[in-house]
């Protein structure tokens, strides 16, 4: 009987933690698609303030180019870094958008920058990149960051178009 009970309480805990990693994955599928659909409202217009630096590279492979989004050098301390770079001209059916702090495992970890300071183990770091894979040799690129600052409560968001 008191196997059976054993049994019973580790099934329920199994059963109840599969449970909730589908909701943390639905949960994060949310936020990837608010903010596609945010990229994709704001049209190209880019914000006024952006506290960091950013440049793209592209480089051609075989049948299709590479793009590497780097944001670096901020200005201001950015906590709980969360980014995506949205190509409308891909499906977003068939493609995920490079993303960053938005989906999977990603959404429990916290990227932050700081200026002059990184420290990757404790979540601080120098850049972050978004990389992704374009059929096209021309592609315009609108990115989305929201950071947060300290003593201000709600999330920041940042556009601009590469």
């Amino acid at each position: 009987m008191r196997k059976l009970s054993i049994l019973c309480i580790l099934l329920t805990v199994f059963l109840t933690g599969c449970k909730n990693l589908h909701h943390q994955d639905s949960e994060s599928i949310k936020v990837y698609e608010s903010f596609i659909d945010a990229v994709v409202s704001n049209k190209g217009i880019e914000s006024k303030i952006i506290p960091f630096e950013y440049k793209m590279n592209v480089f051609k492979q075989k049948d299709d180019y590479k793009y590497e989004i780097e944001l670096y050098n901020p200005q201001v301390a950015m906590y709980d870094i969360q980014a995506i770079a949205v190509d409308q001209n891909m499906d977003s059916n068939t493609n995920v958008y490079p993303c960053i702090g938005i989906l999977g495992d990603d959404a429990n970890s916290q990227y932050n920058m700081i200026p002059y300071q990184a420290r990757g183990e404790k979540g601080f770091v120098k850049m972050i990149i978004l990389d992704a894979i374009s059929p096209k040799k021309q592609f315009t690129v609108n990115v989305m960051v929201t950071l947060e600052r300290q003593h201000i409560a709600k999330p920041i968001p940042c556009f601009f178009q590469l």
